[in-house]
């Protein structure tokens, strides 16, 4: 038996597959949301006016810590249809684990992962979904062609994605995000995945499964206010950066061996200048000298950086946290998961 992290939840279990009992939905719709109770309603409409929904599917909702009226909207929506599920965590963990908690709870033969903000049209998720099953793909994903966004966001992802493309072992397609269909096997194989540090659209690419990606325009919020800061952008980015690649040790390597072949240079120019210059001449360069010493300083501390980012991931894996802790479930059975079921 293979146990997941979510076993370590405040519920102890992991929802069971049991063909026997309850029917498997052809396809699982994932949305996390973090105090989207603007948007919501307007989910809903949106996914309920979609006529070519496979008979046999269901809405897992996660709310990662949620404070507003999100969570009695789903409540509410749940109690009319059994279809429509709700995760709810203690607090909030993050995007990142939302996603993996639905995952978990998945129980269909596809499973899209879709945010609430309506920023992934809910129409290109059922193009998506045929397209996995009529090519057997095992990933189908957006690639957003236009974001409406500010100018400095635009860059800021445009120079992410060449940055992490040139550093990952396995580069995700640039402007790519989680919105995406993946299959059963996809979805077991990312269940699979043991480490807590998680970044789905890196581990997605690393699985290496037949996809292909679909092209799409990313609209603004239709409602409220984003829940992803800069500070919440820039962990993400690090982490996906330092979870797939050692690069960075690499380059902090060469160029400490660098500032030492710099120094040895200049060190010899200097011995040669007052070996051959004149020696009652004072020797100019006290500005650059400052220069240099911060430039060197500031490199230390930059390299200590880097090496902090990666012990500080290793730390957060000994320590075997759960990635997220359910308070509570809505219409989701529960029991214990073992790899046979997710067949």
């Amino acid at each position: 038996m293979t146990l997941t992290y979510s076993h370590f939840t405040a519920l102890g279990v992991t929802p069971r597959i049991a063909p026997e009992d309850v029917s498997r939905p052809r396809l699982s719709v994932i949305v996390p949301f973090l105090n989207e109770q603007e948007n919501l309603p307007l989910l809903r409409q949106r996914l309920c006016a979609l006529t070519d929904l496979p008979e046999m599917h269901e809405f897992i909702f996660v709310s990662d810590g949620s404070t507003d009226q999100s969570v009695p909207f789903i409540e509410r929506w749940a109690m009319e249809d059994s279809r429509v599920k709700l995760i709810v965590f203690t607090r909030n963990f993050g995007h990142q684990a939302a996603v993996c908690a639905g995952l978990e709870f998945a129980r269909g033969d596809y499973v899209a992962i879709i945010d609430a903000d309506l920023q992934d049209p809910p129409e290109l998720m059922l193009q998506m979904y045929d397209t996995a099953r009529n090519e057997q793909l095992d990933v189908v994903y957006s690639v957003r062609e236009r974001r409406d966004a500010t100018l400095v966001k635009r860059l800021s992802y445009r120079w992410f994605y060449r940055l992490y493309s040139y550093l990952a072992e396995s580069p995700v397609q640039a402007d790519s995000g989680d919105f995406s269909v993946l299959s059963r096997r996809a979805v077991n194989d990312l269940l699979a995945m043991p480490e807590r540090v998680r970044f789905v659209r890196g581990l997605r690419s690393w699985l290496g499964l037949r996809g292909r990606p679909v092209s799409t325009t990313r609209p603004d919020r239709a409602a409220g206010r984003p829940q992803y800061s800069w500070s919440k952008l820039i962990s993400l980015a690090v982490r996906g950066i330092t979870s797939f690649s050692t690069k960075p040790l690499r380059l902090a390597t060469m160029g400490g061996l660098l500032l030492c072949t710099v120094a040895l240079v200049v060190s010899t120019v200097y011995v040669g200048y007052w070996a051959f210059g004149s020696l009652h001449e004072r020797l100019p360069g006290f500005t650059t000298l400052v220069v240099m010493m911060l430039f060197l300083n500031g490199m230390q501390f930059l390299i200590i950086g880097i090496l902090g980012e990666y012990i500080g991931q290793i730390f957060t894996e000994v320590k075997q946290r759960p990635l997220f802790v359910v308070d509570r479930t809505i219409n989701l059975a529960t029991g214990l998961a073992s790899t046979a079921d997710r067949t």
